[in-house]
């Protein structure tokens, strides 16, 4: 605290406090009492009658700007100890908790910044906490608030200095003060206040278990738990604790905007219900199509809110696995039993080469990430069944390339003679002239090849092909 300009007194103080060599420290005293007495607006003999702590009292009570840098000065001016300091400190919480309309050295309305301040006046914080614990058999049971606060207050000065030692202490006594006192006898908001102020959720699961059997988990929704480790251990217990409670789930990561834990849940729920699918006997029944559809509802919530939390890839999953659950119940309600849920990789390529559309195998095969051999596929469809509008519809999706028709034609030995037609109507689908060509001459389709040699548009560059 450096005098002002226009203060003489405290500039003749300074410069004595400067010149002194064997009484500085107690100049310093002088000086520092002086310019409090300003500051407090008290006269300099009435702030030297009193005891350094009580003068560091009635700074720390004032509304001075910076005060507690000013406390820290004074202190370090007076010599005062450390003891005193986390005296005063620990004394401090609970006045504040017993007369809070009162002015208080301990503003909880200032924030946590404010009492870390004035915990770190002491210059060991850890004996701040070692006299709240010490404090608390002082206490009346009737002041539960007070105790409460006490044992918030004594684990931030442990966590400042890193003393597992007394974090565990605390959490002992926070423990045994929530079921002997706070549960039996229904202070669920200060259950709710020692978990969120003490703020170590995984070590703290008790007091979701008895605000659970008690019926007031909604209390915790009410405080909004406000950091991401308190959110998580949140859920974490629902899921392994009460992991049928999908509703309670759902419903604490809609408080918290946890839309990515939202689509989690829901996708879990939809696999879970699939799974179940699997394990019963295949019978087309009411009750297959309503589990469906309730699997169906899953993952489309799923996929909602994974896109809101821009999950793309989780959202992708969940529309793919719902497109093939969707051509699950059309199948269904067509009256047909063909089932293309939980197909296992062996049973991919009938399935796919079974189903009338082309559209319903790349349903079939993004679901599963499965890769369809096409050349089988067109070859059961096109050559053998004749079914051309299949190929129309697979044009729209794929190019039918050269290498494609080689692979079908490479499946034609030992097939029946009755799809010569329907193999001549494939390769005009073949706009590489050459390949057309080519595999029309190995199959011994001579007509073919004789009009494609006749023909103006073909003959010119097949002959130049052939003659090289």
């Amino acid at each position: 605290m450096l005098p002002g300009p226009e203060d003489e007194v405290a500039v003749q103080l300074q410069n004595l406090v400067d010149q002194c060599r064997h009484g500085s420290n107690y100049c310093k005293q002088v000086l520092s009492l002086y310019q409090l007495s300003k500051e407090l607006q008290s006269s300099f003999s009435q702030i030297c009658g009193e005891e350094p702590r009580s003068v560091l009292e009635m700074l720390l009570l004032s509304d001075q700007p910076e005060r507690f840098r000013k406390a820290q000065a004074f202190i370090r001016a007076q010599g005062l100890s450390a003891d005193t300091v986390a005296e005063l400190v620990s004394s401090a919480v609970c006045v504040c908790v017993s007369n809070p309309a009162e002015k208080q050295v301990f503003r909880p309305s200032e924030g946590r910044d404010s009492l870390i301040q004035l915990i770190k006046l002491c210059d060991d914080p850890n004996l701040v906490g070692v006299k709240l614990l010490e404090n608390l058999n002082a206490v009346p049971l009737r002041d539960l608030s007070c105790i409460v606060e006490s044992l918030i207050v004594a684990h931030d000065c442990f966590s400042l200095t890193c003393n597992m030692e007394g974090i565990v202490r605390v959490l002992q006594a926070a423990r045994h003060l929530s079921h002997t006192y706070l549960a039996p006898g229904e202070h669920y908001s200060l259950l709710v206040r020692l978990l969120t102020g003490i703020g170590r959720y995984n070590e703290m699961t008790y007091v979701f278990d008895l605000l659970h059997q008690n019926h007031r988990f909604e209390m915790l929704l009410r405080k909004k738990v406000d950091t991401d480790r308190g959110q998580t251990a949140l859920l974490d217990y629902i899921k392994r604790c009460l992991p049928a409670d999908s509703e309670k789930h759902n419903m604490v990561a809609l408080c918290f905007s946890m839309r990515r834990e939202i689509g989690e849940n829901h996708e879990m729920a939809a696999r879970t219900q699939l799974k179940i699918i699997e394990s019963q006997a295949w019978v087309v029944n009411p009750e297959l199509k309503s589990s469906l559809v309730k699997v169906l509802a899953l993952l489309k919530d799923a996929a909602e809110s994974f896109s809101k939390d821009s999950c793309v890839r989780q959202a992708s999953r969940c529309v793919r696995t719902a497109k093939l659950v969707a051509l699950q119940l059309h199948f269904l309600n067509q009256g047909s039993d063909l089932r293309v849920i939980n197909l296992r990789p062996a049973e991919l390529l009938n399935t796919v080469v079974t189903l009338p559309r082309c559209y319903q195998v790349f349903v079939v095969s993004e679901a599963y990430s499965y890769s369809p051999d096409w050349a089988e596929i067109l070859y059961q469809k096109v050559i053998l069944k004749g079914d051309f509008t299949y190929l129309e519809e697979f044009k729209h999706h794929r190019p039918l390339t050269s290498s494609l028709f080689e692979d079908i034609f490479k499946k034609l030995d030992g097939a029946p003679s009755s799809i010569t037609p329907n193999v001549k109507r494939l390769l005009t689908h073949c706009d590489d002239v050459y390949s057309r060509y080519r595999l029309a001459y190995q199959q011994n389709l001579y007509d073919v090849t004789k009009t494609m040699l006749q023909d103006a548009k073909t003959s010119n560059y097949l002959n130049d092909r052939l003659a090289s």
